[in-house]
């Protein structure tokens, strides 16, 4: 079975060597830079400053296991900044909650208390911030639109699959559909090609027993002995403690870029050449996820797409339940905690109020012990991780084979000569130096030319689900469990402080990833490719 040499780092190194968050390089550069020129002018004083504040940066920038001090201090700043504006309350926007909400605010002198109350009204949750539809048309694959705040403008569909494995297989079918997998990525990195990665997510569910409960009611026999019926009903509770149900989702998305006006102009003026383009770009990767073993694949359309994401926040209501559902009613009213945010819904069986809270984390590779992995690593978060609702979802976006390559080759000279140089002066070599090069190494072996292979910016995230508090916690804890002993994660870093808005991270939107950064070089050479040739118009 081919492995994957992954973990130990989430960065490239720096040009001190190692790697350093963004944060540590830029706080230390301003103190050496402003004790270097402060000396030039007024001596020791500013050098002595210039000291002490490069060890007051490195010290609040130093990553623990519960992150840095300068993190910590965001978070509870940004917590209190939530508190303070209301927006750490979600009421979905409507003509009654509007005029409930101006009610209420017209009866409190206090300005502040009044911007709080009429922040809780919006339009969107906050995972889905900025989301629009440019296709929401019954029976056709829904095309979201999504702006959000301080991020490049994407698209993105949503694909149900039924998943490549189904029981017991053979090592060859496994060994065909990781080949699959990794030949559909591998051909999103072309430059020409639209779709810059795609979004796995897997819904686990305990096994509603319904059906089976109905199918019984239907076939009863009238004189049925109440211990056969008795025992039937033990044999369902039984098969179903400690079992899951599996949902398996795939988000494409493409950025909104020059590459894609231009081609979308191809297809027709405005927003109806969009569309087109999408039609085409739909299928293209129906084709591709077909080819890449994952069974039956079929396009949601935008009421699938919001029915999964108020599942998601309502786990009582089943997944794809599309009946009463607007494709621009996407949230359930919220309430944030520091760490958990609680969700008010309705059991569309029973008719009666619940409330759901959840609690996501992210995984990064900086956060792993580093080693190869099989593509089955992540089953324990999936089956071993207790009881209870929870949604993993991985993003992975294509970095170009000569990029990657570029980067990894970097990597490698660098922590070769901090091994060299540490070896001269007759010292051991760190742990941390020693892991990142064995990594950089066989990213390297990957990378060679002839492989196939490309390079892959990527971020995790888990989303755990309870009705009660001391449910979430003991869900937390147990996930905590698993992930150090089973799945090799270190530490998974929860997201607090902002948790409706990480929430959205495992929706079927894909939300949560960072855009890679291109290569000085990669950036001159896509100047110099411009936007692609323009079709002559034909009178």
């Amino acid at each position: 079975m081919a492995t994957r040499f992954i973990g130990g780092e989430s960065g490239h190194r720096s040009f001190f060597g190692g790697i350093k968050s963004r944060t540590q390089l830029v706080g230390l550069a301003v103190c050496v830079v402003g004790g270097f020129f402060g000396t030039m002018f007024t001596g020791w004083p500013a050098l002595v400053a210039g000291v002490l504040a490069t060890v007051v940066v490195y010290l609040a920038t130093a990553s623990t296991h519960r992150g840095s001090y300068w993190e910590r201090r965001k978070r509870r700043d940004r917590w209190k900044e939530r508190q303070k504006a209301g927006t750490d309350r979600f009421i979905p926007y409507s003509a009654a909650a509007w005029e409930e909400a101006s009610a209420l605010a017209d009866m409190t002198r206090n300005k502040d208390e009044k911007t709080r109350i009429m922040a809780a009204v919006r339009s969107r949750p906050d995972g889905a911030d900025g989301m629009g539809w440019l296709d929401a048309r019954t029976g056709k694959p829904g095309v979201a639109w999504h702006a959000p705040i301080g991020e490049q403008p994407y698209l993105s569909v949503a694909f149900e699959v039924s998943g490549q494995l189904r029981g017991a297989e053979s090592q060859r079918k496994q060994d065909q559909a990781q080949a699959g997998f990794g030949s559909m990525l591998a051909g999103f990195a072309p430059a020409s090609k639209l779709v810059s990665g795609v979004q796995g997510l897997t819904r686990v569910l305990p096994p509603d027993l319904a059906l089976n409960e109905a199918w019984v009611q239907d076939h009863l026999s009238a004189d049925a002995h109440p211990k056969a019926v008795g025992s039937y009903q033990e044999v369902l509770e039984r098969t179903g403690r400690g079992t899951f149900v599996q949902r398996h989702l795939v988000v494409g998305r493409w950025p909104l870029t020059p590459d894609f006006y231009t081609t979308a102009a191809r297809y027709g003026a405005g927003r109806d050449g969009w569309r087109r383009l999408m039609d085409a770009e739909i299928s293209s990767l129906a084709r591709a996820l077909r080819a890449a073993k994952l069974g039956t694949v079929r396009p949601l359309t935008a009421r699938a797409v919001v029915a999964m994401m108020l599942h998601q926040q309502n786990p009582s209501r089943p997944p794809l339940m599309v009946s009463g559902v607007k494709a621009d009613q996407m949230g359930l009213p919220s309430q944030d905690q520091w760490n958990s945010t609680w969700v008010k819904g309705t059991n569309p069986i029973t008719g009666k109020e619940v409330v759901w809270g959840h609690r996501t984390a992210m995984i990064t590779a900086e956060n792993m012990e580093t080693g190869e992995r099989t593509p089955y690593w992540l089953l324990s978060l999936l089956h071993n991780a207790g009881s209870g609702a929870r949604t993993l979802s991985f993003q992975l976006e294509t970095v170009p084979a000569d990029q990657a390559r570029q980067l990894a080759s970097k990597d490698v000279v660098r922590d070769e000569a901090a091994v060299i140089a540490k070896k001269k002066k007759g010292q051991l070599v760190d742990p941390a130096t020693d892991v990142n090069l064995k990594s950089a190494r066989a990213r390297g072996a990957d990378l060679m030319p002839g492989t196939g292979q490309h390079g892959v910016n990527w971020v995790g995230f888990i989303t755990i689900s309870a009705q009660t508090q001391a449910g979430l916690t003991e869900a937390a804890s147990r996930l905590e469990e698993t992930a150090g002993q089973s799945a090799g994660i270190q530490k998974l870093e929860w997201l607090d402080s902002y948790q409706s808005a990480a929430a959205g991270a495992t929706w079927p939107i894909y939300r949560g990833t960072r855009p890679a950064t291109p290569t000085l070089g990669a950036k001159m050479m896509n100047q110099l490719a411009g936007r692609g040739e323009k079709e002559e118009k034909v009178a």
